[in-house]
C-alpha cells in the first residue's frame, strides 16, 4: 500500500539541492558579514586604531565614542615622552600642544570616568612601548580614587601584556567591528550624514580641544545652567570606599615608574568653588585626611628616589572663585568649562607651576606644593579660605552655611 501523506513533488531534508540551498544562503550571511566588519574595520567610525592618519581630519561627533581604545592603540604607535593621566578633568583641560612641552612626545591618556585604577593601567600600558621621561598625573578624591575601573569601556583586553600586541589588538579590533550599531555609524560616515562637529580628540593628541566641548555645552544648556543645578540642595557625592588601600595601590602603581628615571608631578584637580561645597559639604575632615595621606605616600616616594612632587590646586582661590554666570551676567567664564571641568588655559597654569615654569600674578596662590613640614599650615589656610568665601556669599544658602 502506498504512503498517500507524501507527494512526488516533495525533496528529503538532505537531499543535494537542499544542502546546496543552505549552502548559498551560508556563503551570503558570511560574505556580508565580512563586508559589514571589513568596512567597519577600515572606516573606522570611533578611531578605533589610527595614528597620525587621514581619520584624524575627518569631522566626528563632539562626544566621541569608545575613547580607551584610540587612546590605547594611540600609546601603541606614538611612544609618547610625556603622559598626561587622569579623569575627565585632565582629558578635558591639560593640553597636550602646551608650548611648556615643546618638543616632547606628548600624549594626554586620560578618560572620562577614569579611576586611579584605570589611570595605572594606562600608564602601565604605554610604559611597555616607551619608557616616558615625564608623568603629570590628575587626582580625584570621591568615587573615582579607587583601584576598581571607572571607565567600563577600557576593557581588559585593551591593555598590553607579554604577548605581541599589534596582532591581539588587529584582531580585538576586527571582532569589535562585528557591530550593526558600527555599520550604522560607518553608514552615516561614508554618506556624509554623521554629526561633523570637531576633530577627533587624537588629532589634539588626546586632548578634548575647544571646538568639542564648545559644542557639548551648547547642547547641554550652557555654562548658567550648570551652575544652576550645582546649586540645587543635593546629598554630598560621598567618600572614597577605602583610602589607604586605594593610596597604598598608587604608591605601589608609581614604583616601576619612579625606578626607571621617570619625573612625576602629581595634582589635585581644582573644582570651582561651588562644587567642593556641594560634592563635599559635611566631608571636609575626610578631604584633608585624603590629602595628609597622598602628601606622605609622595614623601616615601622621594624617600626612595623618586623624582616626584604632589600639588594641591582645589579650594578656596582667585581661580577656582571665578564669579559664575549668575554673579557676573556673563554666559561663559574664563577658566571653567561648569563647576567641574576647567579650561585648557588653567591646565597651563597647572603645567607652569608642575614644571617650575614661573608664576603670573593671577597665580600667586593657585598650586601649593604638598609636604609633610607645609600640609598642615596649608590646610589651616584652606579652611580660612573657604570661611572667607561663604562669607562673602552669605545668605545664599551655599552648602556648609
Amino acid at each position: 500500500m502506498s504512503d498517500s501523506s507524501a507527494t512526488p513533488a516533495e525533496k528529503p531534508a538532505d537531499s543535494p539541492a537542499v544542502k546546496a540551498y543552505l549552502a548559498a544562503i551560508l556563503a551570503t550571511a558570511l560574505v556580508i558579514v565580512a563586508v559589514v566588519v571589513g568596512l567597519n574595520y577600515l572606516v573606522d567610525p570611533y578611531i578605533l586604531h589610527q595614528w597620525d592618519s587621514p581619520a584624524l581630519r575627518r569631522l566626528t561627533s563632539a562626544q566621541q565614542k569608545l575613547l580607551p581604545w584610540g587612546k590605547t592603540y594611540a600609546a601603541f604607535r606614538y611612544r609618547p615622552e610625556v603622559l598626561l593621566l587622569g579623569s575627565s578633568r585632565s582629558e578635558i583641560g591639560l593640553p597636550a600642544d602646551t608650548p611648556l612641552l615643546a618638543g616632547r612626545r606628548v600624549l594626554n591618556l586620560a578618560i572620562s570616568g577614569a579611576s586611579v585604577g584605570d589611570a595605572a593601567r594606562m600608564l602601565r600600558h604605554s610604559s611597555r612601548f616607551a619608557q616616558p621621561r615625564l608623568v603629570v598625573w590628575g587626582l580625584d578624591y570621591g568615587w573615582q580614587f579607587r583601584e576598581k575601573t571607572g571607565n567600563t569601556d577600557f576593557i581588559e583586553e585593551l591593555e598590553a601584556g607579554d604577548a605581541p600586541y599589534a596582532l591581539g589588538r588587529a584582531l580585538l579590533d576586527l571582532k569589535r567591528s562585528m557591530s550593526l550599531t558600527m555599520a550604522g555609524d560607518t553608514l552615516a560616515v561614508l554618506s556624509g550624514s554623521n554629526e561633523r562637529s570637531c576633530l577627533p580628540l587624537l588629532a589634539y593628541h588626546g586632548f578634548k580641544a575647544p571646538p568639542c566641548l564648545e559644542v557639548i555645552m551648547k547642547n547641554e544648556g550652557g555654562t548658567r545652567r550648570a551652575f544652576e543645578e550645582v546649586l540645587k540642595p543635593k546629598p554630598p557625592q560621598g567618600a572614597p570606599d577605602d583610602v589607604a588601600a586605594t593610596v597604598a595601590f598608587l604608591d605601589n602603581s608609581l614604583r616601576n615608574t619612579c625606578a626607571a628615571g621617570t619625573t612625576v608631578r602629581l595634582f589635585i584637580q581644582p573644582l570651582h568653588a561651588l562644587a567642593e561645597l556641594s560634592y563635599w559639604n559635611g566631608l571636609e575632615s575626610d578631604v584633608e585626611e585624603w590629602k595628609r595621606q597622598l602628601t606622605a605616600m609622595a614623601e616615601r616616594l622621594r624617600g626612595g628616589g623618586c623624582n616626584l612632587a604632589l600639588y594641591d590646586f582645589s579650594g578656596f582661590n582667585p581661580i577656582t572663585t571665578e564669579p559664575t554666570p549668575q554673579e557676573s551676567g556673563k554666559e561663559t567664564m574664563a577658566h571653567y568649562w561648569e563647576q567641574s571641568h576647567y579650561k585648557g588655559e588653567v591646565g597651563e597654569m597647572i603645567l607652569a607651576r608642575l614644571l617650575g615654569q614661573g608664576r603670573g600674578s593671577e597665580k600667586d596662590d593657585f598650586g601649593t606644593e604638598l609636604r609633610p613640614d607645609t600640609v598642615e599650615a596649608h590646610l589651616a589656610a584652606s579652611r580660612l579660605a573657604r570661611q572667607r568665601y561663604l562669607d562673602s556669599r552669605r545668605g545664599q544658602g551655599l552648602p556648609g552655611q
